[in-house]
């Protein structure tokens, strides 16, 4: 060390990056390398010497490391009790924890939480949850900490919270913050969950609510209400693919018991039961709605609403069939559709059962969703200049604009006009003033922003009665509720560039940072309390220039107010203002090589340089009266209501409902504009926020993202001291140990550093009383101390203040008293060593001396051992040639007994083989001789059957011809007989015309009468003549007709008889079939070729089944053919009864009538008595004209 410029050179390791820097650079306690030394693999790490600057460090002394008594670097899980406490002790720590997959440490009462970027199931298991319930609030001890019970863990913040509120009546607030990525929102989300256990297990365990093992619907609600909130409100952005883009603050509503009452019920803890809760919104990024990044995502509930099922979204809007993501220009493509383990289909069902939850659905469903559509479908509107005039802008996608109107159910020419105008009121007068293409693609832009704003304020509020207590809890056990409050707000943020939106966000974290502080301070001061230790010690850093610097009278938010009135406000103006009005502020700096729009501003975890450009247009949160009015005059009702609530003591609405042009007319109303700013109405939410955050008490909890890989067990240092910084966490340990850096228990000390001084004796025993200690202690270190106690106002002021429990040394004390202790170490190591050396002189001579002993019995040994393994060696070459010549005695005579024996095996073999194929040769003579004789009858009676089937089809042929030989005879019979009986009407009729013709003439020609009379008696005979004739022929044709007829049923009892020989013929063949079968099963090892005849066998018989089905069809068709025959002679009986019938009645000769009436009943009777037979051969039908022709010849005969 370099005493005069106070600077000294520290030798360090030279690592590539961070991910090369082990937790620590040794080993595990297995012997495996460490993670970093696997990546790092067997390459040496060099190192380096660097100079340091001493003025840095406090009172110019380098930290020291936290070592237990071996020399190895320690990790804690509470870093107050780490006796060196600095940024790199902590970083170690968290480091170290992490690596083991160990996420929460705590610090006082903060837990810092750090991604692990994986789901550690034993940390959240069921008996975890009860564990730290029954710890920390059933069973919590009394008079100690309860917190050093357990493990750090959210679950103690959230159990302690749920006690503070049950036990204290005092309500509470639970803290998250932490940078994005962090695990901030999943952090709330399990602590929420514990919360509901914990009242649950306490409400079962006793109380006046239900003690069923359901989960109540109030809690369901509860729990179930945060997917909706992150569908809406959380996206993907290059950090967290699940990224909230907004700040909440959910107070958990609990029906608390009254103490008293709760004593009186023999109860050892009141009852908290979780009846409903209320969530606030802030700062909600509405520029995500119209554009982001290219790797990052809008809300997740566009891409939500675009995936979900076809009919689902034709349900919603008939414009969403067959769209995807590039289908809308707001949304665009994406290169993933699945966050944290679920698609976006699956996260949509999800959401509509949370909806369906809070009670969301029917056609309130619909107008939310249709909302959404609206948005989307704004981005799809394209402008472009107008042709007439380039300053004007025309909306050139007609059909969107069409689609869009129709969804808000707003005029086509009222959309367009408000997109595209904008209406100024000057001077009592109303004029139209035309937009060009850049305002009005801003003008649709904030629109859409709007509107999507308004649908996230109207699921807020909507969620908020559906969980509010005041609406939904019945049976209160109290008047009022308890509350415990769960922040989850934006981390503070430092980018490349930062604009307006980070400038709201490090201002609620200055806030939240100041309250912080200030818990923090009284922390330490209870701490000190508790040790006995005067508060005037304790110094802190406040902020409170930066909070005036921005919410001062001249401060930032005023100034941009005022600048946002001025008709020609702008960027620059308010960053030159700034400058102006705070140019003594600490906090305002400004660089040499700023720009107009730039400024500075020094916070408490880093100066941040901002850009203030868009600053004015931001701020001002109004909507143009144009889009105002066609956004009232939506038929969707969450599209035109607006969303009041409440801030403060007002109720507000969250869209002006109308803004004028700016000008001086507006500074009458300027107080009610300033209060629509952005800034303006996030104050008010931030100061009501802090308003009841403190009156709670209040828990932190720090959420650190280790890396940017999000990979396990990975830490990056500089990022990571970064985010503690901003977390306030090295702000913290400043603060506890601002006026005593280091601290040691009581028995540490005096373990220790007793080695400091030689005359010191220890009075008291180790457990002993805390008095006795405590003098000890004091003593002790009022004696090697000594050196450096210091006066100031006249009185000394020693390094150390003695504490209850504790030393606490101040800065440089503990470091000199390490310091001499390895002096002290040193001298004492001397006086070991020289102990030491000579136990080691003469061990080595006595080790010597039995080694020389050994050395000579093993001598003496291997003498011995050597003459006896000689006469052994000599012993067994005799026996080995003793025994060689009988074995070979023995191989000789073995060798002709195995010859011979062969010689034996090889004659039998052949005599046997001989003897094999001749009874094998018979064997087959045999059985083929037996198959001969089996066959041959089979064979011919298949041979006759054969013959006799080619005979019977034969005969079928011959009867088909004849039938169809007489058919045709019958057709030609029945042209010959219709020939006839026209000729014989028309001769008939001549006859009459001729009668008629005489008796007009008969006055004139007398004599010619008796011609005609003989000529008509002629004519009639020979129409009788022919009559007979025909009714002879129609006579010998029924005869010819049962004759067939007759001859077909002895043909048909002969097929009859032949097919059931086939059938005993296949029934004899089956069994047949069976026997060989049989047979073969037995002979097939032996015979191979009867296996192949049984196989054709098969066949055989399978052919046969074949044509014995198709006889079978065979028959049934011709059952059919004769059964339609015989309807065929009914229907002759019927023709020829009416023939018969129209005779009797028109014929005029009695005669004639008798012999046709005699004429049937013979044919009749001959049909009757005669054998019936029919042709099994299909046949043509006489056709129905036929029949018809042949009746009406007789009834033209008979008219």
């Amino acid at each position: 060390t370099d005493a005069t410029n106070r600077k000294a050179v520290v030798e360090v390791k030279d690592y590539e990056d961070d991910l090369s820097i082990p937790a620590c650079e040794v080993t595990q306690g297995n012997g495996a390398p460490t993670a970093a030394q696997k990546r790092r693999g067997n390459k040496s790490v060099p190192s380096k010497e660097v100079e340091v600057n001493l003025k840095t460090y406090a009172e110019g002394v380098l930290p020291l490391q936290n070592v237990d008594e071996d020399g190895k670097l320690i990790q804690v899980g509470d870093m107050v009790d780490l006796s060196f406490l600095h940024e790199a002790a902590i970083l170690y720590n968290l480091k170290v924890r992490h690596s083991q997959s160990i996420p929460y440490t705590r610090t006082g009462d903060i837990v810092i939480a750090v991604n692990p970027y994986q789901w550690l199931t034993e940390l959240y298991s069921e008996e975890t949850r009860l564990h730290y319930t029954d710890k920390l609030v059933h069973n919590a001890p009394k008079d100690s900490d309860p917190k050093s019970a357990v493990e750090p863990h959210v679950y103690e913040t959230s159990a302690l919270a749920y006690r503070g509120l049950a036990a204290d009546g005092q309500d509470q607030s639970i803290l998250v913050s932490g940078e994005s990525g962090a695990g901030k929102t999943e952090t709330v989300k399990i602590l929420m969950s514990h919360l509901a256990s914990v009242q649950q297990g306490a409400q079962s365990g006793g109380g006046d609510g239900d003690s069923g093992g359901g989960i109540s619907p109030i809690v369901e609600r509860v729990l179930d209400s945060n997917p909706l909130l992150e569908a809406f409100g959380n996206a993907k952005t290059v950090r967290n693919d699940n990224s909230s883009r907004f700040g909440k603050f959910i107070q958990l509503q609990f029906d608390t018991e009254d103490p008293t009452m709760a004593a009186y019920s023999g109860k050892s803890l009141p009852a908290a039961v979780l009846a409903g809760s209320k969530c606030e919104t802030y700062l909600l990024e509405k520029s995500r709605v119209v554009s982001h990044e290219e790797e990052e995502r809008t809300y997740h509930i566009f891409y939500q609403l675009l995936a979900a099922p076809e009919e689902e979204k034709v349900g919603i809007w008939t414009g969403l069939a067959q769209t995807d993501n590039e289908s809308f220009a707001y949304v665009g493509s994406s290169d993933t559709n699945v966050i944290e383990g679920k698609t976006d289909t699956q996260r949509f069902q999800h959401t509509l059962d949370a909806l369906k939850i809070v009670g969301v659905t029917g056609d309130t469903l619909r107008d939310l969703m249709r909302s959404i559509c609206i948005v989307l479908q704004l981005g799809n509107l394209v402008f472009e200049p107008d042709p007439d005039n380039e300053e004007n802008a025309i909306i050139v996608s007609t059909d969107e604009l069409t689609a869009l109107a129709e969804l808000m159910g707003v005029e086509e020419d009222v959309v367009k006009k408000s997109l595209t105008e904008r209406t100024v009121n000057a001077r009592n007068e109303v004029f139209k003033v035309p937009l060009n293409v850049p305002k009005a693609q801003d003008s649709r832009d904030a629109f859409a922003k709007e509107i999507y704003s308004q649908a996230f304020e109207w699921l807020v509020k909507t969620i908020n009665d559906a969980t509010c207590a005041e609406n939904n809890y019945d049976g209160a056990l109290t008047s009022e509720f308890g509350h415990i409050g769960l922040l989850d707000i934006f981390g503070f943020e430092s980018f490349t560039v930062n604009r307006f939106e980070q400038l709201c966000i490090n201002y609620a974290n200055e806030k939240l940072q100041q309250k912080f502080t200030l818990d923090i301070f009284r922390s330490v001061q209870q701490e000190y309390e508790f040790e006995g230790i005067r508060l005037g010690e304790v110094m802190y850093t406040d902020n409170a220039d930066v909070l005036k610097l921005i919410e001062g009278r001249m401060g930032l938010i005023s100034v941009l107010n005022e600048e946002c009135l001025r008709p020609k406000g702008n960027d620059v103006a308010f960053v030159t203002k700034v400058y102006a009005m705070n140019k003594d502020s600490e906090a305002l700096l400004k660089g040499r090589f700023f720009q107009d729009y730039e400024f500075e501003v020094k916070h408490y975890a880093g100066n941040v340089t901002y850009d203030a450009n868009n600053f004015v247009t931001k701020n001002m949160d109004n909507l143009p009266s144009d889009l105002t009015e066609c956004k009232k005059k939506s038929t969707n009702i969450i599209v035109k209501t607006d969303v009041t609530r409440k801030v403060g003591n007002q109720s507000r609405p969250k869209t002006p409902t109308e803004v004028t042009k700016r000008g001086p007319a507006l500074r009458k109303k300027s107080s009610s504009l300033k209060s629509d700013t952005v800034w303006t109405k996030f104050k008010s939410q931030l100061g009501e926020l802090m308003q009841n955050i403190s009156k709670t008490r209040t828990r932190y909890i720090r959420c650190v993202k280790p890396n940017k890989m999000k990979q396990p067990r990975i830490m990056q240092h500089l990022s990571t001291v970064e985010q503690l910084r901003c977390a306030g966490v090295v702000a913290a340990v400043t603060i506890s140990r601002s006026a005593f850096p280091n601290r040691l228990e009581h028995e540490q000390v005096l373990d220790r550093f007793m080695c400091l001084e030689k005359s010191f004796v220890r009075e008291s025993k180790p457990g002993d009383g805390s008095d006795e200690v405590f003098d000890d202690v004091h003593r002790l270190l009022s004696i090697i101390l000594k050196s450096v106690e210091k006066e100031k106002d006249g009185r000394p002021v020693q390094g150390f203040v003695c504490g209850n429990t504790r030393a606490y040394f101040r800065a440089g004390s503990l470091e000199l008293l390490e310091n001499r202790r390895l002096h002290a170490f040193g001298d004492l190591a001397k006086d070991m060593q020289r102990i030491v050396r000579g136990f080691i002189a003469r061990s080595k001579y006595l080790r010597l001396k039995e080694k020389a002993i050994v050395v000579q019995s093993e001598y003496r040994r291997n003498t011995a051992r050597k003459q006896y393994l000689q006469m052994r060696e000599a012993a067994i070459r005799i026996q080995c040639w003793i025994r060689m010549t009988f074995a070979q005695a023995m191989l000789v005579e073995l060798r002709r007994n195995d010859r011979a024996t062969k010689i034996q095996t090889y004659w039998r073999m052949i005599v046997a083989k001989f003897a094999f194929k001749q009874k094998r040769n018979a064997a087959v003579k045999i059985q083929a001789c037996a198959r001969g004789a089996r066959q041959r009858p089979l064979y011919r009676q298949a041979l006759a059957e054969a013959i006799e089937e080619a005979k019977l089809e034969n005969q079928l042929k011959t009867l088909q011809r004849k039938l169809e030989e007489a058919e045709a005879r019958r057709i030609e019979a029945e042209k010959r007989a219709e020939e006839g009986a026209t000729k014989t009407v028309v001769v008939y009729k001549n006859a009459e015309n001729g009668e008629n013709v005489a008796e007009n003439k008969s006055a004139a020609a007398p004599v010619s009468t008796p011609i005609s009379s003989s000529q008509l008696s002629e004519q009639q005979q020979t129409l009788m003549d022919e009559s007979g004739k025909m009714l002879e022929y129609l006579r010998k044709e029924v005869f010819k007709l049962r004759s067939q007829n007759s001859q077909l049923r002895t043909d048909f009892e002969l097929l009859k008889e032949n097919n059931q020989r086939l059938m005993d013929a296949n029934a004899s063949a089956g069994a047949s079939f069976a026997a060989l079968n049989q047979h073969a099963k037995q002979l097939s090892k032996t015979n191979a070729k009867l296996k192949a005849d049984s196989t054709r066998y098969r066949q055989q018989c399978h052919s046969l089944q074949m044509s014995q089905v198709e006889l079978k069809e065979e028959l049934k068709m011709k059952q059919g053919t004769y059964i339609a025959e015989v309807h065929s002679r009914l229907q002759y009986q019927k023709t020829m009864s009416h023939i018969v019938d129209a005779i009797q009645e028109r014929c005029e000769d009695h005669r004639l009538v008798e012999d046709i009436l005699t004429m049937s009943d013979e044919c009749e009777s001959d049909y009757m008595s005669g054998p019936t037979g029919v042709d099994l051969t299909p046949k043509k039908r006489p056709s129905k004209t036929a029949d018809q022709s042949f009746t009406s010849r007789f009834k033209s005969l008979f008219t």
